[in-house]
């Protein structure tokens, strides 16, 4: 790159879905506040986390978690508040966008511990970043966090709305499908010998779509070698701007030793885009080798096996 010049990108981002109105998600709340009495009998049980019910604010629903933690066998515990999102651990694919506080109430002098926080709730990022303080001056009695065995915390949800991820800066996207079924086509080939030019299969349909099988038996441009290619085929419908992810694989039958020639890719086809194959398929001298089994009474048996496995928009 020449000095001085610079480039500019942008990366995907989350957008907010609006609700009716175009109001955000739920209105602020009072503050949650999760009380536990005997809290050492909690500190002495072996499990290294635990959790406050459900609370609704902001139009979702929330939990907290505290967590007994340590960065290695000699290093000081700790002791960690951290906000959960219910909707965003859920199959529904929510992601939920929020404004927050967390707090360490101090019950002596109301110098409470307090952590603001702004992030995203999703399947991989159920909780928020955390408030923490070591265990030790947790358990202090100058502290004022843990009074007569007993300790306060709480949560401010300031803002909450549910977004999904935009598309600005987005080039291409692919679906995946949730259920994928391949499909196997064979197609027998007569009079092997007598080609002269290339072969087209018949029409076959997998995953809503049309294919068929281009072969070139040693003709131009693909000479001393079988070419085999699969393709689109243009009498089936594909939107604009969309192509089709594809796994799939041609195979050629050694009808005598069972020693099949198989080669497998996956591959975007497009219904103005050339097929997807290999010019270099076979080598023609082990085609017509008898012992390699490929032809048989001047018959050749080529099988195809293509799974959609979703759709590729470019935007």
């Amino acid at each position: 790159m020449a000095k001085g010049l610079s480039t500019r990108s942008t990366s995907p981002r989350y957008v907010p879905i609006l609700t009716e109105g175009g109001e955000k998600a739920g209105e602020k709340s009072n503050p949650f506040r999760w009380m536990i009495e005997g809290f050492s009998t909690l500190l002495n049980q072996t499990s290294e986390t635990h959790s406050s019910g459900n609370f609704a604010t902001c139009g979702f629903n929330w939990k907290l978690q505290l967590e007994k933690k340590s960065s290695g066998e000699d290093a000081e515990k700790s002791l960690s508040l951290s906000l959960f999102s219910v909707e965003a651990s859920s199959s529904t694919g929510t992601v939920v966008k929020a404004v927050y506080k967390l707090l360490m109430y101090d019950q002596l002098y109301g110098e409470h511990i307090q952590k603001e926080g702004e992030g995203y709730f999703h399947g991989t990022s159920q909780y928020g970043s955390c408030c923490m303080v070591p265990l030790k001056k947790f358990n202090d009695p100058k502290s004022g966090l843990l009074v007569n065995d007993c300790c306060i915390f709480g949560a401010e949800v300031v803002e909450a709305f549910a977004c999904k991820l935009g598309r600005e800066g987005v080039s291409e996207c692919l679906s995946l499908k949730k259920e994928i079924t391949p499909q196997t086509y064979t197609w027998v080939i007569k009079n092997f010998s007598k080609l002269s030019a290339k072969q087209v299969s018949e029409v076959f349909t997998s995953g809503g779509y049309n294919w068929r099988i281009q072969l070139y038996p040693n003709v131009s441009p693909y000479t001393n070698f079988l070419a085999m290619f699969m393709v689109l085929d243009n009498s089936g419908t594909l939107p604009s701007k969309t192509r089709v992810y594809v796994d799939y694989s041609l195979c050629l039958v050694d009808q005598i030793n069972g020693k099949h020639e198989k080669l497998s890719v996956q591959r975007q086809f497009s219904l103005d885009g050339d097929g997807w194959g290999w010019p270099k398929f076979q080598d023609w001298k082990d085609m017509q080798n008898p012992s390699k089994g490929f032809l048989r009474n001047d018959t050749c048996i080529v099988e195809a096996s293509i799974a959609v496995l979703g759709e590729v928009s470019i935007t």
